[in-house]
């Protein structure tokens, strides 16, 4: 069974991946194949402040589930509109890593054959200081990794 792997971070650049991993479904053939919808979780807001004992603790785990439960009604909600009648499932993953690497990780564990994801097209000092998830994961995959530019 060939397994499409596809990455969002919910921006619009994202969802550029999803009609090519439609077409890698479609040329494959549904009943051989199926898409995994991931979202790896990158950044966790500000954390609520609890008091206790007079002091300023930040909630980072109570944040963090928030976090993980609006993703992962987010993901189903993408699942159902941009995938509709076709064999997907979604997948939200804690960070214990660098995102790169968990979208790595996923794909060894989960034995994902093609792993398509957009680029934000960053270049010059944004490329330098935010780095490239796309580029680092091409470097690193287990798997052939399509690359989509963001539409503009």
């Amino acid at each position: 069974m060939k397994h499409i792997l596809v990455t969002t971070d919910f921006s619009e650049a994202s969802e550029s991946a999803f009609d090519y991993a439609k077409e890698q479904l479609n040329l494959t053939g549904k009943e051989k194949s199926k898409i995994t919808l991931l979202k790896v979780i990158d950044v966790v807001p500000p954390a609520s402040i609890k008091f206790e004992y007079g002091l300023a603790l930040p909630d980072k785990k109570g944040m963090m589930e928030k976090v993980y439960k609006h993703a992962s009604e987010q993901i189903l909600e993408i699942a159902e509109t941009q995938f509709d009648g076709l064999p997907v499932e979604t997948a939200v993953v804690k960070p214990k890593k660098a995102v790169y690497q968990e979208i790595i990780n996923f794909a060894k564990a989960n034995d994902v054959s093609l792993i398509v994801m957009s680029t934000h097209g960053r270049t010059g000092v944004k490329h330098f200081l935010l780095g490239s998830v796309a580029e680092r994961v091409v470097r690193r995959s287990p798997c052939p990794v399509m690359i989509i530019p963001a539409k503009i």
